[in-house]
């Protein structure tokens, strides 16, 4: 069996709102023949500078590219996932954080009752 190596490929989601630098964005994603993964969701393989790279590494490299190419907006969110020389993965918000998610609140809670009385 063939081990894969996955140290390049990332693995990134966009949500860039309603007045997103799509086209930008586009442009980074078809120079690195992204491929699709669904709404916002794409991989691709990408081209690290250097060896021996941490996740840190990885994670400033593709920042530093984005930056470089994308205007990005206060509200504007990419995530990322690398992966390490070993193939474990680990991903980060390189822009935006994350929000409540929309399906909040639909599934049951249970209420932990810890008060004696």
């Amino acid at each position: 069996m063939v081990k894969m190596d996955y140290s390049n490929y990332v693995i990134l989601n966009f949500d860039l709102g309603i007045r997103g630098e799509y086209d930008s964005l586009y442009i980074f994603l078809d120079t690195y023949k992204a491929k699709d993964c669904g709404n916002s969701n794409c991989f691709f393989e990408y081209n690290f500078h250097g060896t021996d790279l941490d996740y840190d590494d990885k994670f400033k490299q593709l920042k530093d590219d984005l930056e470089d190419k994308i205007s990005i907006s206060k509200n504007d969110r990419i995530y990322v996932i690398v992966h390490n020389e070993a193939g474990k993965p680990r991903g980060k918000f390189l822009f935006g954080q994350r929000k409540t998610p929309i399906w909040d609140g639909y599934a049951p809670k249970v209420d932990v009752d810890t008060l004696p009385f």
